[in-house]
């Protein structure tokens, strides 16, 4: 009783009063419980206003962070989407709720057996996870719809830009400098328009610009 508490307390007072109206995400929110996807270690913070650490490295978005990518990617039940960043697989589940299929790159092994495993709880059969390295080229052997980066990046993502169907969109946290926000990148005719959407703040996840790898 307390986690559904919380949740809803989540949805109604970091979600809504920041314009999180969509019914799909909403209830996607509501029927995906994220203390499912915690550890001992972490379950009391469930829904809390902030970016949660998992284990070493890997962590859950804010809420309404989170929310906000979802937004703009204006999702369909036709969409495949491209996850990048599984974690413990709360936000694979959300999405698995409000695309036809979810393929998910996770870089960290524990992240991906962690996601595989507590999916099993929610019995979606619309989603894949990969083991990959986040900086490699050609994660996948097809083009998507829509990308989800789940944290920031200090450089435009381009190995996962060149993954997009036309018409595409792939959203995402980047940094430059002091300043950070969700950037959408939409591929029209092999172009990338890129537009600037909302001053947000998260770890880095992916490091485009450091020659050793980012290891989680």
């Amino acid at each position: 009783m307390l986690h559904k508490t919380k949740q809803i307390n989540m949805i109604e007072s970091q979600l809504k009063p920041n314009n999180i109206l969509s019914e799909d995400i909403l209830e996607s929110f509501l029927q995906i419980k994220q203390e499912d996807f915690l550890n001992n270690d972490t379950i009391n913070f469930s829904y809390i206003d902030d970016n949660l650490r998992i284990f070493k490295n890997r962590f859950l978005l804010r809420p309404l962070t989170f929310a906000k990518l979802l937004s703009s990617l204006n999702l369909s039940k036709q969409d495949i989407i491209l996850e990048v960043g599984s974690s413990s697989g709360y936000t694979t589940a959300i999405l698995c709720n409000l695309a036809k299929f979810v393929y998910s790159i996770e870089e960290n092994n524990e992240g991906k057996e962690n996601t595989i495993n507590n999916l099993k709880k929610y019995n979606f059969n619309n989603f894949e996870v990969h083991h990959k390295s986040f900086r490699e080229e050609n994660v996948l052997d097809k083009k998507i719809d829509k990308i989800i980066i789940n944290g920031s990046v200090n450089k435009d993502p381009k190995n996962f830009l060149n993954l997009l169907k036309d018409n595409g969109i792939l959203v995402c946290i980047l940094k430059s400098n002091y300043n950070s926000n969700i950037f959408l990148y939409k591929k029209i005719n092999n172009q990338f328009e890129k537009i600037k959407l909302s001053n947000v703040s998260s770890p880095l996840l992916i490091n485009y610009i450091d020659k050793e790898e980012f290891v989680f």
